[in-house]
């Protein structure tokens, strides 16, 4: 795991097995490599943070190297730095959850800009460095809405080429 890494993962708490039935996917959570130690996550019990990676919380972990150069880990490095301290964004977990029971369509109308869900943080701070440009993939509001494992779609996607 290096500076710049998305780290996927599947934790064994309630809370992962929820968003897992929900999202029907592998992953409940994503975050980024701050270094070969750290991650920076933004978890539904506290703000943004850089914490240590503790492999033992989860029961799946795949880490998907972008092909960054130096340049590109710092900037992504840097970049999320300046996102700690952030809010989660429980607003939009609930909205995700209704519009997923009603079947409803359409942009999440409870998202806040200020707050990020795990994949949201994620796919902001690449965007805001640079990478996803580099990536071939245009933002804006394409990453808003994005749960964890459509984040994984997107990203293996794209490493691949």
């Amino acid at each position: 795991m290096k500076q710049g890494d998305v780290v996927f993962l599947q934790g064994k708490s309630f809370i992962s097995k929820a968003v897992r039935l929900f999202d029907k996917g592998t992953f409940s959570h994503v975050a980024i490599a701050m270094s070969g130690t750290h991650i920076l996550e933004a978890d539904f019990d506290t703000r943004v943070a850089i914490v240590p990676f503790d492999k033992t919380q989860f029961n799946i972990i795949e880490v998907i190297d972008l092909g960054l150069n130096k340049e590109e880990r710092s900037k992504v490095v840097a970049m999320g730095s300046k996102m700690v301290g952030k809010k989660y964004d429980y607003m939009q977990i609930i909205w995700y959850m209704i519009s997923k029971l009603l079947r409803l369509k359409g942009k999440n109308r409870f998202n806040n800009p200020n707050n990020y869900i795990c994949s949201e943080l994620v796919f902001a701070v690449l965007e805001e460095a640079g990478v996803l440009e580099e990536l071939c993939i245009k933002g804006g509001s394409y990453g808003i809405d994005m749960t964890p494992n459509q984040l994984y779609d997107l990203l293996k996607y794209i490493s691949s080429k």
